[in-house]
């Protein structure tokens, strides 16, 4: 499994970057998890980083907020009719929105833990080193959203926990340190808490910036 990171809060030479989160997910299936703000910054990354667009067989979306979905006008012309899940509340113009509500499978391998609140979801990815859960923003809590995963999934424990996890408390990155074997915060965790697993938890924690790329 291969995650490249087109863009994050956190800059890197010879890429751009705004405000947003986007990942390309490479595994059984590819698919691009949420779409950043704009598609010049997916467009420009994505060619530096040898990362095609093109030929994706479906796309996520946390949830409707602009630093996540902004990008996908881009996407559905590189990919007409493509597939998107999502939780309710939204559509974007060519691509085929499937809206997603209660936890479940939406590919093998590939779980999502439905739209905790209405609003936001994240998924679950089967590798040969166990679960890879990639979040947006957390607005429900990353923990909640791992034990989601965890619990429609059947595994244990988590091997990653990748994305935004929403200024999380610190009762949050404790709990969550217990459930995932790595933690790679991101877009708007915040340096604090980054900081805070940096520290207590120096084994597990992953450094994540534009351009980054994990293999699992």
């Amino acid at each position: 499994m291969k995650l490249t990171i087109l863009n994050d809060n956190t800059p890197a030479k010879g890429l751009i970057n705004d405000w947003g989160w986007s990942v390309l997910v490479e595994s059984k299936y590819r698919f691009l998890f949420d779409a950043d703000t704009r598609g010049e910054v997916l467009a420009h990354n994505s060619k530096v980083l040898g990362a095609s667009l093109r030929n994706l067989d479906f796309a996520v979306l946390s949830h409707w907020h602009y630093d996540h979905y902004g990008g996908f006008p881009l996407i559905a012309r590189l990919n007409p009719g493509l597939r998107l899940y999502a939780p309710p509340g939204g559509w974007i113009e060519g691509l085929s929105v499937f809206e997603v509500i209660d936890a479940g499978r939406i590919a093998d391998g590939i779980w999502t833990s439905g739209a905790l609140e209405g609003f936001e979801h994240a998924v679950g990815v089967e590798t040969p080193s166990g679960l890879v859960i990639i979040v947006g923003c957390s607005h429900p809590g990353v923990d909640r959203l791992t034990e989601a995963l965890l619990k429609v999934s059947g595994y244990e424990r988590a091997y990653l926990v990748i994305g935004g996890f929403h200024y999380p408390s610190r009762r949050t990155l404790d709990k969550l340190a217990k459930t995932a074997e790595f933690i790679a915060p991101a877009h708007c965790s915040g340096d604090e808490a980054k900081a805070y697993v940096r520290k207590n938890y120096p084994e597990k924690f992953v450094g994540v910036k534009t351009g980054t790329i994990i293999e699992v």
